[in-house]
């Protein structure tokens, strides 16, 4: 097999759920030398899908040391970082995702439990109410890497609870109910 039938193996591999074999492809790939930041990029994000969240930042990296602007890695890496609660990093990376591509409604959705589980309710709020506007979608399928992980977010999910929380002054009870599915599903 060529460099280019790995990656294109590689990635239908990762599509079809075979992600630890996706990856083997990938690293195949990377020494066939293929694209160092599509094989990077698309191996990353199987890693990220498998929880191999260390080996995912590392990927991220290697992609921004050759593409300082790549949004995709900025979005995969700080998702990565809310994973492994490093709040912080989460939220800067999602807002240079977000400064490349202000149409990521998972990456206002993934910044918004971010801010909020570092006490910034303001910002969280403006977030999770811009990732409500955009198409369910994409926030739905994000919702489905977190598997186990969901129970992070307590802080967001406290936000959330009662009829006092301070996200039920500016969000209707749909748009809360649709974030706690999002966050508890």
């Amino acid at each position: 097999m060529t460099g280019n039938e790995l990656l294109n193996e590689a990635k239908s591999m990762f599509a079809t759920g075979h992600t630890k074999e996706s990856i083997e492809l990938f690293t195949r790939a990377e020494a066939e030398g293929c694209n160092p930041v599509t094989v990077y990029l698309s191996r990353g994000a199987a890693l990220l899908t498998i929880g191999e969240l260390d080996k995912s930042i590392d990927d991220f990296n290697r992609v921004l040391e050759i593409d300082k602007d790549n949004e995709r890695a900025f979005y995969y890496r700080g998702i990565a970082h809310l994973l492994k609660n490093e709040f912080s990093d989460a939220v800067g990376d999602l807002s240079n995702s977000i400064m490349f591509n202000h149409e990521r409604g998972a990456a206002f959705f993934a910044r918004g439990l971010a801010h909020a589980e570092l006490d910034h309710t303001d910002e969280s709020l403006q977030d999770l109410k811009t990732a409500i506007a955009f198409s369910s979608k994409e926030v739905d399928g994000f919702a489905n890497l977190f598997g186990e992980n969901r129970t992070h977010f307590g802080k967001s999910m406290a936000l959330l609870e009662g009829e006092r929380g301070p996200w039920s002054i500016v969000m209707n009870e749909d748009e809360v109910n649709k974030l706690k599915k999002w966050i508890e599903n």
